[in-house]
């Protein structure tokens, strides 16, 4: 009984991942010059996160680099969302997977269009971890790294807000 429940278990995991998959359409053709623009595509960087996120990184991989520069394109030039980046903190967590240091962006900047255009940067940075910590915990086309590791370990144990407010400034 275990067994059947167990593949049960997997099956519908994995009926997610291709439901997941299939939700998110990167826009074609957009435009992004005025504020209104940035806005017309709010839900969509929504989405995109939610997809970048649930979505393994060995899947779609063209759709994935569409979707990384929607993404980047829209946040670099976004009137409304802003992200501050500490290079010593991102790079340590994020030099063996190159892949989370976009997730870190997107978890940031979904928070911030959710919670009415957030500037808080302790929050910020918490959804940002939050999100790179959910994909390496998957383990799918992600390298061992002993600094994620501590963060997910801190992150597990409920401490990550302070030890954000101690590393990041």
């Amino acid at each position: 009984m275990k067994t059947k429940t167990c593949l049960f278990l997997i099956m519908l995991s994995l009926f997610s991942c291709v439901l997941n998959a299939q939700e998110f359409v990167v826009p074609k053709n957009y435009t992004l010059n005025t504020a209104a623009d940035y806005a017309k595509y709010e839900k969509d960087i929504i989405v995109c996160a939610n997809w970048m996120e649930n979505t393994p990184l060995n899947i779609e991989q063209q759709k994935r680099i569409d979707a990384n520069t929607f993404l980047m394109k829209w946040i670099t030039g976004s009137p409304t969302v802003s992200i501050g980046l500490n290079a010593d903190v991102l790079v340590k967590c994020t030099d063996k997977n190159p892949d989370l240091m976009i997730l870190f962006i997107a978890g940031w900047t979904r928070y911030a269009l959710e919670n009415n255009y957030s500037r808080d940067q302790q929050k910020g940075y918490f959804e940002g971890f939050k999100t790179i910590i959910n994909v390496y915990k998957k383990g799918i086309s992600i390298k061992k790294d002993k600094d994620l590791e501590k963060i997910a370990d801190i992150y597990d144990k409920g401490e990550l807000e302070s030890w954000l407010k101690e590393n990041v400034k």
